[in-house]
């Protein structure tokens, strides 16, 4: 007779440990915001390090930052990578305004963190985005924090527009040949010099390219301090009022539309025009003359540099010598030829090719990929996560550099409390604090820098790659010119007539033609 025996239920499982994160910012960089810094990565790091459930990876904190754009908040960005990779379970914040200000950013961002089964904890609103009923309470949080963002902007910009009216208003940003001084415009003289010198050579026949070129030489640095003059700028120098002593206010304007993004001013918001604002550089006349003659040249060079270009112009090298190929028309069929071919036929072996069969090649190509039976990109995306995955756990560096940065916030705390206190004088704290700041920066930087290996850039090219080639509904039967400048980044031909395709991501495919 058959033995029967009872197998008891596990009725207790081990304790699953969360991988936790903190998010903190502030907006501005001033004394107390930085104390507010200061203290949400102290309370959040003692309160993961009390629950035992929890794992401490690492406190992000974007400083004097603006919420609206999550573009803008690089360890915000760095979290929602590591998110990606499976690095976290669950981030805690503040409250939604210290996450995002922005509706539509703040509920796509927790929307996609929670298909990827990660939780963002709201302490002041008491929300966790894993619970089924707190979505509709995160889009009503989240809508009064873009209201209140979208309210303190207007009140700003109306304040800064009535300063304008009154020509009362200083941009904090002063151009090249002035320094901000308790808020007023002066002149910096050894920048001064080159901006005289700089009207003199225009007017004298140099063309701005010539200048540029020229400054470059001697070695002047620019305001941004690089060694590297662009035309641009000199030709803005040439037009900009600032050098008379005016100012044309609202050259750029900020939208009202979130995330408030700059535009240039043609004409959608008023201007203002306010007479010796600021002692002047160049007199009048000649910057008159000089901005004439600006205008004069750019009608002359439009009428001279109209040419055409095609979808294939400087997009085909040649697999023998390295030239470009060049379009040609021959009794009345396009075709490509190498151009160095095309002076010395003797000069390289390559030969014409229809522009039609090169067509033909590359929608071939984009077809297989798209709807080919073994989906290549996806294999290429799986091995790609597989290898990064694999360098960021063995990169004991960039862990080494994490932890230097925990112990550097601490030491920032513990800091805080010491001058809070009165056990420190203003300046030794201050002193101290920009060297542990500093030096948390360096290691920030320095860790970026080790993480971001090409790997993790081909990886965001091939996504890139494949959201572009899904948007195929049906093979291509013409050439899309649009797809294939997105996703075509070179072509070469060689003279056995095998055309190769390098797409995003540098992979590279090849096509008889």
């Amino acid at each position: 007779m058959p033995n029967a025996k009872l197998i008891a239920p596990v009725t207790r499982q081990g304790v699953q440990t969360l991988r936790v994160a903190a998010y903190c910012r502030v907006s501005t960089n001033s004394a107390d915001q930085r104390n507010s810094y200061a203290r949400q990565i102290k309370t959040y790091t003692e309160m993961i390090r009390r629950n035992p459930k929890w794992e401490l990876v690492e406190i992000f904190a974007d400083e004097g930052i603006t919420g609206m754009s999550a573009e803008k908040r690089p360890e915000f960005l760095r979290m929602i990578q590591m998110c990606e990779h499976h690095q976290i379970n669950l981030i805690i914040t503040k409250s939604v305004a210290r996450f995002a200000r922005n509706v539509k950013e703040a509920l796509e961002c927790t929307r996609r963190l929670k298909l990827l089964g990660i939780g963002v904890q709201f302490e002041e609103e008491g929300i966790n985005t894993l619970s089924l009923g707190d979505e509709m309470l995160l889009n009503l949080f989240t809508a009064i924090a873009q209201e209140e963002s979208k309210s303190i902007s207007q009140n700003l910009r109306n304040s800064i527009v009535k300063r304008m009216e009154r020509g009362e208003y200083v941009d904090s940003n002063a151009p090249y040949g002035y320094r901000l001084v308790q808020k007023k415009l002066c002149v910096y003289e050894p920048e001064a010099k080159i901006i005289r010198e700089i009207f003199r050579l225009y007017l004298n026949g140099r063309s701005v390219r010539e200048i540029s070129r020229a400054l470059t030489e001697q070695g002047v640095p620019t305001k941004s301090g690089n060694q590297e003059w662009n035309p641009r700028v000199i030709a803005y120098i040439l037009s900009n009022e600032k050098y008379i002593g005016d100012s044309l206010f609202q050259k750029t304007y900020n939208d009202t539309m979130i995330p408030f993004p700059k535009r240039i001013n043609h004409g959608e918001v008023d201007m203002y025009y306010a007479t010796d604002t600021h002692e002047p550089i160049i007199d009048k006349e000649t910057f008159d003359r000089a901005k004439k003659l600006l205008e004069q040249r750019r009608e002359q060079f439009k009428k001279t540099s109209v040419r055409t270009t095609y979808p294939l112009t400087s997009r085909i090298r040649c697999s023998e010598c390295g030239s470009f190929y060049r379009r040609k028309v021959q009794s009345g069929v396009v075709k490509w030829v190498c151009s160095r071919h095309e002076e010395d036929a003797s000069a390289c072996r390559s030969y014409y090719y229809a522009e039609d069969r090169i067509y033909d090649g590359v929608i071939t190509i984009i077809n297989h990929l798209r709807f080919g039976e073994a989906d290549i990109i996806q294999q290429v995306m799986s091995m790609l996560d597989t290898a990064q995955d694999a360098y960021k756990r063995k990169n004991q560096n960039a862990h080494q550099m994490s932890q230097e940065i925990a112990g550097l916030n601490a030491k920032q705390v513990m800091l805080d409390q010491l001058r809070s206190k009165g056990y420190l004088a203003p300046e030794v704290f201050q002193a101290q604090s920009r060297e542990l700041q500093s030096q948390i920066r360096s290691l920030r930087a320095a860790r970026k820098g080790e993480l971001d290996s090409h790997l993790q850039s081909m990886r965001t090219e091939v996504s890139k790659l494949k959201e572009l080639l899904n948007e195929l509904d049906a093979p291509l039967e013409v050439f899309d010119e649009k797809l294939f400048s997105e996703v075509v980044t070179e072509m070469s031909i060689n003279k056995d007539d095998m055309l190769a395709v390098i797409l995003l991501g540098g992979l590279c495919f090849t096509e008889l033609i």
